[in-house]
């Protein structure tokens, strides 16, 4: 977590992970076995990115304004604040974007944050999905035609992920890609 030092303490938030901006940034700036290499600790759960324009800085700061005005800053009074809504609560930033803000594992990073997945500015992959949608990004940064199934699931295999039966327009991989990415060509 210590990668993310424009994140200020007491936030643990994971952009890589949750933040859509900035994923395109790391894929378009690093080589794809070091973009792969980042995907390892990413499983098959839902995940949820925000897709506006406030920097992951810029989300973090709104947070911890919002949490002191809210009186639910100083690690007992955020306690306290969480246990009234069994261990998590929502705030809406500026943007109208909604996060989830729950108690962190890290004495240092005790508010935990991601986007809400509901939120104006969200949007829900599995993440072995978005993981494939990437990686076939990072690995034709260039004009590229629709992928062959043989395709996906070389890099699929390639980074740890089963192999598919089909592709699908319009649902899973294909589905993430155009909308992140464009359609193929």
């Amino acid at each position: 977590m210590e990668k993310y030092t424009d994140i200020p303490l007491p936030i643990r938030f994971n952009p890589f992970k949750h933040h859509l901006g900035y994923l395109f940034t790391q894929l378009e700036n690093m080589p794809p076995e070091e973009f792969a290499a980042l995907w390892d600790p990413i499983c098959n759960n839902y995940i949820d990115l925000y897709t506006g324009m406030l920097t992951p800085a810029e989300i973090a700061r709104a947070i911890i304004k919002e949490l002191q005005n809210r009186q639910a800053f100083m690690p007992s009074e955020f306690a306290r604040w969480l246990a009234l809504k069994i261990g998590y609560q929502q705030i809406e930033l500026s943007d109208q974007s909604q996060w989830i803000v729950r108690q962190g594992d890290e004495p240092e990073r005790y508010i935990h944050i991601h986007p809400a997945r509901t939120g104006q500015f969200s949007i829900r992959f599995k993440g072995s999905t978005l993981k494939t949608a990437c990686l076939i990004r990072a690995s034709q940064k260039t004009q590229m035609n629709e992928p062959t199934l043989n395709f996906v699931n070389q890099i699929r295999l390639k980074n740890g992920l089963s192999p598919i039966k089909k592709l699908e327009p319009c649902k899973g991989i294909l589905k993430c890609y155009a909308l992140f990415f464009g359609r193929f060509d």
